[in-house]
């Protein structure tokens, strides 16, 4: 039995859940379907983190940026990867300055290519256009998913609402993959969730040639297909109904590890990617740039920035103790608790840049939003718009000292 408000119930027993898209607003008249709604929210915030963008970038200590708008949309690493869609990755074997470009993954670059060659689009409007749908999908189907989990549409629609407006959400409007890693991992949640696990296992697969982050929906799929392998087999089912899962966990790090592999290959060291990281001081050190951190921070008193980011990496660990006391499946769990560790265990440089690399572990804001879901429109509505504006101006901040987004 569900607890209520959970609507999750062990997929051994119940059919693939039945996802309404669209409910009554409680007065009789209908709401919107859930994928308009979850779309507008994101979009809304975002117009208003543009418009509190374009506001701060000519004032006070912004002016030091000397960023336009479009400046700040194609800020760092923008560039990297528009030189790997126009040119892929031509480099010096050897060479650090070059070997450093396989840190990036392909995916990003090759759906820019794919869009840039359309008259009058080019490669910067290819990226924006990229990043803009995919934002939009992720949004659509992180509401999904939460429909799925909670059978709450009110929780799920804050559940978007949370992400969009999260530490280090800048980068959901400049020309960076965080948005389309997300929408493919959220795509692959919700595969998961409803047991489609070709689908899965192929966005999946998609998503390692996006982010290494997608290890963790490799955990996930495998951690799902371990199971249901081996609920059918207990119950003495035949092959036929359990091959999908095994195909999928089979075929999952495909992706990931067919890029591993090239990048070994023209970097010409085993490690390949795993060199380049190190060689970019971003090689496992499980956390200790951040006690370091903190410890510089507690003696000798944190600057502002410092203070700020590890607020927000605070904040994702509560959060994530939180969530796993949500009743969700398992490998929803094991997906959150693998992003937090790649996004806190490497180190010690890009501190300012772990808030960003919090954003895929979406399943952090439920805890919240089943909190906020109490609150009135009346509240809601300024609440998520000063929380849009102060992760805005939280991001732009960074860039300020230094920091990547």
């Amino acid at each position: 039995m569900s607890r209520p408000g959970h609507a999750y119930t062990d997929p051994a027993a119940e059919p693939a859940p039945s996802l309404p898209e669209a409910a009554d607003q409680g007065d009789g008249s209908p709401a919107f379907p859930l994928p308009v709604a979850a779309v507008a929210i994101f979009a809304g915030l975002r117009l208003l983190a543009v418009g509190v963008s374009a506001f701060l970038l000519p004032r006070g200590k912004f002016q030091t940026l000397h960023y336009s708008l479009w400046h700040l949309i194609a800020s760092w690493d923008s560039g990297r990867f528009l030189t790997i869609a126009a040119h892929g990755y031509s480099y010096i074997p050897g060479d650090l300055r070059h070997d450093v470009i396989f840190a990036w993954f392909p995916g990003y670059p090759a759906a820019i290519d794919t869009l840039s060659w359309i008259p009058g689009v080019g490669a910067h409007r290819a990226a924006l256009t990229v990043t803009l749908a995919a934002g939009l999908a992720a949004a659509w189907g992180l509401g999904r998913l939460g429909l799925a989990l909670t059978g709450d549409r009110r929780i799920s629609l804050l559940m978007v609402a949370l992400w969009a407006v999260a530490p280090g959400s800048l980068v959901w409007t400049m020309l960076y993959s965080d948005a389309l890693f997300c929408a493919l991992a959220v795509w692959a949640l919700v595969a998961l969730v409803e047991r489609r696990w070709l689908t899965a296992g192929v966005l999946t697969i998609v998503a390692g040639t996006v982010r290494s982050t997608a290890i963790a929906l490799i955990a996930a799929v495998a951690v799902a297909a371990l199971i249901s392998v081996m609920r059918a087999v207990r119950a003495g089912e035949p092959a036929g109904a359990w091959w999908r899962p095994v195909v999928a966990a089979l075929t999952a790090p495909l992706g990931l590890a067919g890029y591993w592999a090239y990048s070994a290959s023209a970097t010409h060291h085993l490690g390949g990617f795993a060199w380049v990281e190190e060689n970019a001081h971003n090689s496992f050190d499980w956390g200790q740039g951040i006690i370091l951190a903190a410890k510089s921070a507690i003696i000798s008193g944190p600057t502002a920035p410092v203070a700020l980011t590890l607020l927000v990496l605070a904040a994702a660990v509560t959060l994530t103790a939180c969530s796993l006391a949500e009743r969700i499946p398992v490998y929803l769990h094991a997906y959150t608790v693998v992003v937090i560790v790649l996004a806190l265990a490497p180190g010690p440089y890009y501190l300012g840049s772990k808030p960003r690399f919090l954003l895929p572990a979406m399943l952090l804001g439920l805890p919240l939003a089943r909190l906020l879901a109490r609150a009135r429109i009346w509240v809601l509505i300024p609440l998520f718009a000063i929380l849009a504006a102060a992760s805005t101006w939280f991001g732009i901040y960074l860039m300020t000292i230094g920091w990547a987004p």
